[in-house]
């Protein structure tokens, strides 16, 4: 360019002074003139180069940023990063971008493709849809003209685009990614990552080196964000297909390990550093967790009440919702199976790196510590890949762990002190039936929270049970149903849901929640299913606390009645028929408490304020939150204290979805006992052919639902299915001696059934119904 050809001339006294005085130059000041200039124009082109990608000047105001350019160079501006210091290839733009719109030949591709690949610059400004800047909301890229470029390259050009795209990333990478956070410099790892061969299997060193800084831009928060906005547009497909390649890039990286030894904790800390397997998968991990900030974004859309209720509209008139942005992919195929099938030895060992990492940096969370610092694959830090059995696999490891430390911790405080004090390894609970719950808050109102995290016993006065799981069942559902009575006034039903909430009239104190918070996750900790029935806002504010957002589609799915009130008065289109409809309304709402009839104001003076066409989203934003918040604020404080009791301090919270919490808490509802009957072992002589065996499972097959419940009860202790299904609980059906008449018993501790060898299916049947209907009490067998 000519201003490029002038800013080496002049910009530099020095060089002026050279030029004037010719005699007087030596040899050296020749080479320090020509260093000079070279320096110059160094200096001019990266500045405009800067300049063109920041400002996306059309090719007509090339000049005008030309000399700003110049301007730019004669003052102390630092020199711009990640620029190439050769001139910006401003043809090259037009030549790549007319490749990318026409389909030009292949041969033309596989000289373009490759160069684009390796020019920061170029990746920059090709492939745009219009000639603006990208901003934080909009990558501006064509991304159809991107798959044309990059499509049927040929084999060596493909190879040669990668080898280039890795270079430059190892490049950026070692000139920090701060600056890289711009929006205008961030899209040319978009373009980067819309390259096809990316995810092709081989020794993937051109994703590894991408990924590397991927995974250093995802750790900067505002890059993160803008990347997470941008991939949210993408076309549900193409997002797919991005996730599809770390899917597989990382079940392939673990399955070749795993050939090399993949089931022990030792073998897994092995492989973990070798070849930097474990920052690999990590940075993987972190590309995937852009992915799933950016399903979220559309899953929120999806929930809105606003789309809910466009979509219920369009069902009514026989059409279907097509909106792209309002699909989005299930979770579940974020979940990795070469992570969730690799045994413990993963698992265990992100747990012992993670615990080490806290204990070592106390103080400092572990995703905050230096990346070269941590050895972990980095499935702690990202758990959507986990299923929730594998979730619950690693909750129980760490309250293994934590158990055990606090067993220990008792037993040696009470021989350093000669046994002065009773210290017992176990948290001991000894209850009335008919005074379960003064008994039980008693007793828990003095253990500390550590104390909490021993294994729980229950013995029921009166009753020789010994608890191996099978006592503390019932403790709990007992417990629960008595919390949930109607004579404590802690919670009122909402028939319509078929929920609870926290009764807002309550005169019970904190205490009572509290009990009911640590009995939740007294319940976790010690894998018991508990029948609750709360709405899933409950477990939002449970696991986000004061950060959850809770809204009219969190109120469609507890209170639809007065959900589809609001929706209504938010759709009303008439501001001047708004009062006639709705009015006279007020920002107070009106309950019933104990008879009479009680206002609360939604903001200070709210009696007197009056509800308009103007200030309606206001009114609504501030009932939900009265629900929601304010009206049980000291209700709900004193129930999550309780039940922080328990999992504070612990990676409950890190693993698990408030959805998942759900699960975790009351189990699943879907009762599949062909995969029950498909796990079942046999003991004492039954095998799966025997007569009364098979007559078992055809009884139990006929079974109503109800029925079904109830023999899951009678076996179990419980009747719902524990994370994972039936096919996941240990089930044994043992001969329980000749025929008789005795009825079948069980060891709900274990999930034994001892069922004595009837002679006839009729009998195995009436003697297993009349079971199951009598099934409350301990005893020792």
């Amino acid at each position: 360019s000519c201003f490029l050809r002038t800013a080496c001339r002049g910009t530099s006294m020095e060089v002026m002074e050279a030029s004037a005085c010719p005699e007087k130059v030596s040899v050296e000041s020749v080479e320090s003139v020509e260093e000079s200039r070279h320096r110059v124009k160094i200096r001019v082109q990266t500045i405009f180069a800067e300049l063109l990608v920041t400002n996306a000047a059309p090719g007509s105001k090339t000049s005008e940023v030309g000399g700003e350019a110049l301007k730019l160079a004669q003052t102390d501006r630092p020199l711009p990063k990640y620029f190439a210091s050769g001139a910006p290839k401003l043809e090259m733009i037009g030549a790549v971008d007319k490749a990318a719109q026409d389909g030009a030949a292949q041969e033309q591709r596989d000289l373009l493709v490759p160069e684009l690949c390796g020019d920061f610059f170029l990746l920059c400004m090709s492939l745009k849809e219009r000639p603006q800047p990208p901003t934080a909301e909009d990558p501006n890229l064509d991304l159809s003209a991107a798959t044309r470029l990059f499509g049927d390259l040929s084999p060596e050009a493909s190879s040669r685009s990668l080898d280039a795209m890795a270079t430059l990333a190892e490049q950026l990478l070692s000139q920090g990614c701060d600056e890289l956070q711009s929006p205008p410099f961030l899209r040319a790892v978009m373009v980067l990552l819309s390259h096809p061969g990316l995810g092709e299997p081989g020794d993937f060193q051109a994703l590894k080196k991408v990924l590397g800084l991927v995974g250093q831009l995802q750790r900067l928060k505002p890059a993160k964000e803008t990347l997470i906005k941008w991939f949210s547009q993408l076309p549900l497909t193409v997002l797919e297909n991005r996730l599809g390649q770390m899917q597989q890039f990382i079940t392939l990286a673990l399955l070749e390990a795993q050939g090399e030894g993949f089931t022990h904790l030792e073998d897994v800390i092995a492989m973990a550093q070798k070849d930097g397997l474990a920052r690999h998968v990590r940075n993987a991990l972190r590309l995937m967790d852009i992915c799933w900030g950016a399903n979220q974004i559309r899953l929120e859309h999806q929930q809105h009440w606003r789309t809910r209720r466009k979509a219920q509209l369009m069902r009514q008139q026989g059409q279907v919702l097509d909106d792209e942005a309002a699909q989005s992919l299930p979770l579940t195929q974020f979940h990795n199976d070469a992570i969730n099938e690799c045994g413990e030895g993963v698992l265990k060992h992100d747990l012992k790196e993670v615990l080490e990492m806290q204990y070592q940096h106390r103080g400092q969370y572990f995703t905050t510590i230096q990346d070269d610092r941590r050895r972990d694959f980095g499935i702690i830090e990202f758990p959507f890949v986990l299923t929730p059995v594998s979730k619950v696999r690693m909750l129980n490891i760490e309250s293994l762990l934590l158990q055990r430390e606090e067993m220990r911790s008792s037993m040696a405080l009470s021989v350093y002190l000669r046994f002065s004090l009773n210290q017992n390894p176990w948290l001991v609970l000894k209850v009335r039936r008919n005074s379960i719950v003064e008994d039980a808050l008693q007793q828990l109102a003095v253990f500390g929270r550590d104390q909490l995290k021993k294994p729980l016993k229950v013995v029921f006065d009166g009753e020789e049970g010994v608890d191996e799981g099978g006592v503390q069942k019932e403790f709990f559902q007992l417990l629960v149903e008595q919390l949930y009575n109607e004579d404590y006034g802690m919670f009122e039903r909402i028939d319509e849901s078929r929920n609870f909430w926290f009764n807002k009239n309550s005169f019970e104190v904190n205490l009572q929640f509290e009990l009911f918070g640590t009995v939740l996750g007294l319940a976790i900790y010690n894998n018991v299913i508990l029948d609750v029935h709360f709405p899933m806002a409950v477990y939002k504010k449970l696991m986000y606390g004061t950060c959850a957002k809770l809204g009219l589609q969190d109120l469609l799915d507890f209170q639809p009645s007065l959900a589809q009130g609001l929706i209504a008065l938010l759709e009303h289109e008439d501001a001047a028929s708004f009062q006639e409809t709705y009015g006279p309304l007020r920002f107070v709402v009106q309950y019933e408490c104990f008879g009479s009839v009680q206002e609360a104001e939604l903001k200070e003076g709210g009696k007197d304020i009056e509800v308009t066409f103007e200030n309606r989203e206001e009114y609504v934003r501030r009932y939900c939150d009265y629900i929601f918040h304010t009206s049980v604020e000291r209700q709900f404080n004193a129930f999550r204290k309780g039940f922080d009791q328990c999992i504070k301090d612990t990676l409950f919270r890190q693993l698990f979805r408030y959805d998942e919490l759900e699960l975790l808490i009351c189990g699943s509802k879907e009762l599949d006992f062909r995969a029950l009957e498909t796990a079942a072992t046999y003991q004492d002589g039954f095998t799966k052919s025997s007569a009364p065996v098979k007559w078992f499972w055809e009884v139990v097959h006929n079974l109503s639902p109800e029925e079904k419940r109830s023999l899951l009860q009678f076996c179990t202790g419980c009747d719902r299915a524990p994370v994972g299904g039936l096919g996941r609980l240990p089930f044994i059906l043992s001969r329980a001696g000749p025929d008789s008449d005795v009825l079948p018993t069980v060891h709900t501790c274990f999930n034994h059934l001892l069922l004595p060898d009837y002679n006839s299916k009729e009998k195995l049947e009436s003697r297993l119904r009349l079971a199951i209907q009598h099934c409350h009490g301990f005893g020792l067998m």
